[in-house]
């Protein structure tokens, strides 16, 4: 088969599907954040939650190397009705990080063009997400062989801003001799135990989530036995690398009390320009990348929750013409009600005060709905290496069974409490407080209930029976 995805083009492909620039503004900014807290806990994280989940992704894509990825293990381990599931929190989940990432790129953009103050109009930042949205949407379509174009672009957009990010402030503040920002001791760079930082480490691991996403597209790949663990591996070790020296590069330039989530990057750097007597070109020039570098994942991620969900799954849980696929396996009709979709929360969220505003809601409704597949893929990591001991795995995180078992608990129990942190109380008021909870629980248990109810349904039209082995009682 011509046009296959290489080892590098994975490579790209991870970094554009686990690191994005925005996650270091996030984290370090006060509000919503974990201010100089963020530092270690990146780098916690990356040990704890990052890298295994990374491994065990690794080892289930070698072992299972089919299309359908978290559908196609879930199912491996569960059944059928497990499998729906997973497909379906986790393209859900998704649904909500389109839109705040949408936000994003049309705030970079506005850099791009030299119009920073369109960054704060709430109808530009709409309209032309919608625009964007619609013709990525186009672009997906054609499949991974033919989007590789825009993810490898984009990794190295988002890359190499924040490389710069990191080189310029360094030596702003070692060799120019600039005051740092902040100040580093062991007291400042704790994260402080208070409602914003539980919720903000739930952001955290959303950030780092996504390492199952390239499986998806595994019959795409070439030797994918031997290249998707190896293309895993060294986008973790560079991706972990960039968050934790990108929280102290941008601390170095600004006080975590004037990093806001949507801006600070961009402030930053310019800031860091300025004092390196570089001209605004610069920031234009950044802009541009960090856009590339959007534009690229939420390509990948347009048609790999969607591959999954209507090109994987049983048919008949959807309508024909919503599963039905094109010449690059793409269920296409899908890809446009997914558009749709997103285009009504986009109008709906336009409501809110401010763009700044926008971006924190949708981002911390998508790290509490992101983090449910994460249960369903560990539970069933656990049950296939406990049932099926002896089966041959090209790569595996441990030859020993309980070992790697273990290892999985531990990600389980993180998973939870990252769960249960994200729906951490964080407004004001006790009246905003039962809000924000009723629709950030309320959302999730919308979403889980709805999609029993789908398979419900499914089962209740076609008589379907999974396999009693498989059955979770």
């Amino acid at each position: 088969m011509k046009n296959k995805i290489g080892l590098w083009d994975l490579v790209f492909m991870n970094v554009s599907a686990l690191f994005g620039i925005r996650w270091i503004a996030k984290s370090t900014a006060s509000s919503f954040g974990l201010g100089l807290g963020a530092i270690p806990v990146w780098v916690i994280f990356t040990f704890i939650f990052f890298v295994p989940i990374a491994l065990i992704c690794a080892e289930l894509a070698a072992t299972y190397p089919r299309d359908g990825g978290l559908y196609e293990w879930v199912k491996e381990a569960y059944g059928d009705k497990q499998g729906f599931m997973v497909s379906w929190l986790n393209w859900t989940a998704k649904i909500f990080w389109y839109t705040s990432f949408l936000t994003f790129l049309m705030v970079n953009v506005s850099y791009a063009i030299g119009q920073p103050a369109l960054a704060e109009n709430k109808i530009f930042v709409m309209a032309a997400s919608l625009v964007i949205f619609w013709i990525l949407s186009v672009i997906s379509t054609k499949g991974m062989a033919f989007g590789k174009i825009f993810t490898n672009i984009g990794a190295l957009g988002s890359t190499v801003p924040t490389i710069l990010l990191i080189a310029m402030a360094f030596i702003s503040v070692l060799i120019f001799g600039h005051k740092p920002a902040s100040v580093y001791t062991v007291q400042t760079i704790m994260p402080k135990m208070d409602v914003n930082s539980f919720a903000a480490i739930s952001s955290v691991m959303f950030a780092l989530a996504g390492a199952e996403t390239t499986a998806n597209f595994v019959t795409e790949m070439d030797n994918p036995k031997k290249n998707f663990p190896k293309a895993i591996l060294i986008a973790a070790a560079f991706v972990a690398g960039l968050y934790v020296l990108g929280s102290i590069a941008i601390t170095l330039v600004l006080p975590t009390d004037k990093i806001t989530a949507s801006q600070g990057v961009l402030v930053a750097l310019s800031q860091v320009a300025a004092n390196l007597g570089i001209g605004s070109w610069f920031i234009k020039l950044v802009a541009l990348g960090i856009s590339l570098s959007i534009l690229g994942s939420i390509i990948l991620y347009i048609a790999s929750p969607i591959k999954m969900l209507f090109g994987s799954v049983n048919k008949g849980i959807f309508s024909k013409s919503f599963t039905e696929v094109n010449e690059h396996n793409i269920p296409t009709k899908a890809v446009y009600l997914q558009a749709a979709i997103v285009t009504v929360i986009l109008l709906a969220t336009s409501l809110l005060p401010s763009v700044d505003t926008i971006y924190n809601v949708l981002v911390t409704m998508t790290a509490l709905t992101a983090l449910f597949p994460y249960v369903l893929l560990l539970t069933s990591y656990i049950r296939l290496r406990k049932t099926r001991p002896n089966e041959e795995r090209p790569y595996e995180i441990s030859k020993k069974n309980s070992r790697a078992v273990n290892i999985a608990y531990v990600v389980l129990v993180v998973v939870s409490l990252g769960i249960v942190l994200s729906a951490t109380p964080v407004m004001p008021s006790l009246k905003e407080n039962i809000i924000y909870e009723v629709e950030m629980i309320g959302g999730a248990l919308i979403v889980i209930f709805s999609g029993i109810a789908i398979w419900n349904n499914f089962v209740k039209r076609t008589g379907f029976k999974q396999d009693k082995d498989k059955l979770i009682l």
